[in-house]
């Protein structure tokens, strides 16, 4: 039985406010804004370009959340969903059909503290994405099982931006032509993500 945890351990679809098919064809509603994603990371209810979302707040397996960034993305106007909705604000006139953001979700080793896992999302962050000059949102979702309630095995949610952010830049809320468009980037982002967690898909083995 295919197993999102054990075969896919990380992956990365896109916010697209316009669906060309290239990139996340299916219309999920967690995917429609870069709004709407972080709202669903962090289990939040609210209004994106496109309506209400669904009320994510009912779930409870929201562990902890936070961002990387790089220093310049310290600015009042990017707190929070501020940087989010800004990245929504331009993609709706700069290529629409462009990714507004990148949303991965990453396997987390099962049995580790909530002080484990952050190191472990914050070390990768900063170590393959600040580096790269971008911000990260990230959530952690886990949940034991209880009664009727479901087990959520432990993973995260990585919100990446994919546009220019820092409004000193000319680039501003254009798409980074180079930044994760492509399979080869993804998988070799993937590969780096297996190496920290140390969860592969079964059919990769993790250098020694």
């Amino acid at each position: 039985m295919f197993s999102l945890y054990h075969d896919r351990p990380f992956n990365i679809r896109y916010a697209v406010q316009q669906h060309s098919g290239r990139y996340t064809p299916e219309l999920l509603r967690a995917h429609r804004t870069a709004r709407a994603s972080y709202l669903y990371i962090n289990r939040q209810y609210g209004v994106d370009l496109v309506g209400p979302t669904p009320d994510w707040s009912i779930r409870d397996d929201l562990v902890a959340s936070g961002r990387c960034a790089p220093a310049r993305a310290n600015h009042p106007a990017l707190d929070g969903i501020g940087l989010w909705d800004q990245a929504d604000a331009h993609a709706a006139v700069i290529r629409p059909d462009e990714p507004v953001c990148a949303h991965a979700v990453g396997s987390l080793p099962i049995g580790e503290s909530v002080a484990g896992w952050r190191n472990m999302i914050e070390g990768f962050c900063e170590d393959h994405l600040v580096a790269q000059g971008m911000v990260t949102d990230w959530a952690i979702h886990q949940r034991e099982a209880d009664g009727e309630r479901l087990e959520v095995l432990p993973h995260c949610h990585l919100l990446i931006t994919m546009r220019a952010f820092d409004a000193a830049r000319p680039d501003l809320g254009r798409v980074r032509q180079n930044w994760l468009r492509s399979e080869k980037a993804r998988k070799a982002l993937a590969e780096k993500w297996w190496a920290y967690s140390g969860i592969a898909p079964r059919s990769y083995t993790l250098a020694a």
